[in-house]
């Protein structure tokens, strides 16, 4: 009995300790009359702690909340109304160069035999020709000369013990004479339209397989698939001249310069740092620093979503190099075993970044908080803020007393919370308006997930409505694909999967599941069980998961529920693809319409970014169409397909699309510069596909309520 009664009154216990701490906690109000300072200081909480806070392996959303535009930064990036900006770039420019091989066996449609002579005069004819369209963005046209070309391909290779290694791949190429053509723009269409001029079929078949030389031959199986792209009969060779800013250093005061462009593409591709975005940067060939502040990215093939991928951060060579690292391992006297497998993963980097950004990295206190600094010397605008802090709380209980009691300036509101808030004048509620989708991910690596019907099955055992209306207060939207419907690549025409109990038993059946005398399915004797985890201090995603724990079971599932620390639940079962099922959600605006690293089927390895190992053959072919086509509306239409593929075959069942409201006190607003020292006080708004703190260095936290135009 006595223990019975203690377990009942720890909980009373440790509610109102957090209840009268709201109450001796200093107000808003009193914090900034007793300390001004409080007035230039932004706290905001994260419900999960972040693992690491280096772009190039970071793979989680309270990393991104702290690290991106905040500390470090990108060549470009987009503005609040989701228009593609310079940022570290100054501005840049995209060009091509394309390569047409010279094949002597062939004939011209004349009847002139191929030679590098007699290629160049036929586009010599045509280019003067102004009337000929297949040639209107040339500038020049030259012969290049054959050469042998040394080079090495790194591939993953599954050793004895079934991990993936990279392995270094050595050949000699003999490069045949080609034609080089400069373009002032890249022209998807080149080689089609030059095909009537050179011979039907002349870019079709491939005939340098033999032209390969490997240092060992035996590895030759292991990138006989690369030769085309590495010598073609016709190379597309987009190009991007990035121009920097002149003047910016990182925040060690080292100068930024193009080597941190080449090298932050290096440090992306190189397997040893496992990048879970290294695919963005694999069609680059190559990335030439022209001068201090110029860099020449050179891609080996077409690539459409080239610009947005340098939306992403640089690091600094300085810092993160094989010589700055030697350092380190000298400094820290590492051991000479563990030297062996030391990379940036295991820098005091992922600890204490340096960036470009408006604000400094300065402290981390595990388990409670990110401080974060104004940068004085920034090269833009200077933030109203001179610190920044992120608080870790793993749960909105605490959040939101902590909020109230003015120890917190930004609170992200579950939506039945957001509406007590917008009836309280003390308060303004914006919508942040990212794309976002809550999904259960189910891994396809094992059975019964990698049957469709299963899969098919069990979304529509779940009725996903209730769940909005019940678990969201009626704050979400039906989720349909891996699109956001805050960007066009989402086909608006695509039904959410019913919910159909006996229809989820029908496709069971169909599979060979059908239920035993305990009421339990099995197929083979084997009864139909697995896990669902989840990361603790989300509500929303816990009732998702007790929700769809019961439906299955009301069908003769065997579900057990799981959730763990966000830090243990990343690290130890999503980037090592160690789960049964998982309830999780992918957030941020997005521009990009290229899903390679979440859904190719190349992207099934752990710390990569296809978590449930979909693979299939026409999402594929859809991806990698995508990624070369230049035209919006035929990415859009071919976005489309992909969206539809991809909800027919629910490698996820796709829940909803939450309205993700963020409470502020009204003594937080916008001050937008005008003519000479003016400013205009503005109420904080919603950006279109983007956060609302992308603007965060136009706030200013005031001591009263200001009065804005439209109250």
């Amino acid at each position: 009995m006595r223990m019975k009664r203690l377990l009942i009154a720890l909980p009373l216990i440790t509610f109102g300790a957090l209840l009268q701490s709201a109450l001796w906690v200093p107000t808003y109000e009193s914090q900034a009359k007793g300390n001004p300072a409080r007035l230039t200081t932004f706290v905001r909480a994260v419900i999960g702690e972040p693992k690491f806070l280096n772009p190039v392996i970071l793979a989680d959303h309270p990393a991104d909340v702290v690290m991106i535009e905040k500390v470090m930064e990108a060549l470009v990036g987009a503005d609040e109304h989701a228009k593609l900006v310079p940022r570290l770039a100054d501005h840049w420019e995209t060009t091509e160069e394309a390569y047409i091989a010279v094949l002597p066996n062939r004939t011209l449609p004349d009847g002139t035999a191929v030679s590098a002579r007699s290629l160049l005069a036929a586009l010599n004819v045509a280019w003067k020709d102004r009337h000929s369209k297949s040639l209107e963005h040339v500038t020049a046209i030259a012969i290049v000369p054959g050469e042998e070309r040394s080079l090495t391909q790194t591939v993953l290779v599954e050793n004895a013990k079934g991990k993936k290694e990279p392995v270094d791949v050595a050949m000699t190429v003999t490069v045949p004479e080609r034609i080089k053509l400069q373009l002032s723009k890249v022209d998807p269409g080149l080689f089609d339209e030059l095909e009537p001029l050179l011979g039907a079929g002349y870019f079709k078949d491939y005939p340098f397989s033999d032209r390969f030389r490997l240092a060992k031959p035996e590895q030759r199986s292991l990138v006989k698939e690369r030769f085309p792209e590495l010598l073609g009969v016709g190379e597309h060779n987009p190009i991007i001249t990035f121009t920097l800013r002149p003047g910016i250093r990182w925040h060690d005061s080292v100068p930024l310069s193009a080597e941190d462009v080449k090298f932050t593409y290096e440090a992306f591709i190189d397997p040893k740092n496992a990048s879970p975005r290294a695919s963005s940067y694999d069609p680059i060939k190559s990335v030439e620093v022209l001068n201090e502040l110029t860099a020449r990215i050179t891609y080996k093939r077409l690539y459409a979503p080239a610009i947005l991928d340098w939306a992403w951060p640089l690091v600094p060579k300085h810092l993160l190099d094989g010589p700055a690292l030697q350092r380190e391992m000298d400094r820290r006297q590492i051991s000479k075993e563990a030297r062996k497998t030391f990379t940036m993963r295991n820098s005091d980097f992922e600890r204490k970044p340096i960036g470009t950004g408006p604000y400094r990295f300065a402290q981390w206190l595990p388990d409670q908080y990110i401080r974060l600094t104004r940068n004085d010397d920034y090269w833009g605008a200077k933030s109203q803020y001179k610190d920044l802090y992120f608080r870790a709380i793993p749960d909105y209980l605490t959040m939101e007393l902590e909020f109230q009691a003015g120890a917190l300036d930004w609170y992200d509101a579950r939506p039945h919370q957001a509406e007590r808030y917008r009836k309280n004048p003390a308060y303004h509620v914006v919508l942040n308006c990212e794309g976002n989708y809550t999904y259960i991910a189910y891994n396809q690596r094992r059975p019964p997930f990698d049957d469709i019907r299963v899969r098919r099955a069990l979304g529509m055992a779940i009725d996903v409505e209730n769940v909005i209306r019940y678990v969201m207060y009626g704050q979400a939207r039906r989720a349909t694909g891996p699109f956001y419907r805050t960007t066009p690549f989402n086909d608006p025409t695509v039904e959410p999967l019913p919910y159909d109990p006996q229809g989820a038993l029908a496709l069971l059946a169909e599979a060979g599941w059908h239920k035993n005398a305990a009421g339990i399915l099995e197929k083979n004797g084997k009864p139909l069980q697995f896990t669902l985890v989840t990361n603790n201090g989300n509500p929303q995603r816990k009732a998702v998961m007790i929700v769809a724990q019961e439906a299955w079971r009301n069908i003769g599932i065997d579900c057990k529920i799981q959730a763990f620390e966000w830090s243990v639940f990343i690290e130890d079962f999503v980037s090592k693809d160690n789960f049964d099922a998982m309830v999780l959600g992918w957030i941020g605006a997005d521009l990009n319409p290229d899903k390679f690293q979440l859904w190719h089927s190349s992207q099934t390895h752990p710390f990569e970014l296809n978590y449930g190992g979909y693979q299939s053959r026409e999402a594929d072919a859809l991806i990698e169409r995508i990624r070369v086509e230049y035209d919006t509306d035929e990415q859009v239409r071919l976005t489309h397909q992909l969206h539809r593929r991809i909800a027919e075959d629910q490698p996820y069942t796709f829940l909803y699309e939450e309205f993700r409201p963020v409470v502020l006190d009204k003594r937080i607003a916008r001050v937008v510069p005008g003519p000479g020292s003016r400013e205009t006080i503005a109420k904080i708004e919603a950006i279109p596909s983007s956060s609302i703190d992308q603007l965060i260095a136009q706030w200013r936290k005031l001591s009263t309520v200001p009065e804005f135009s439209d109250q």
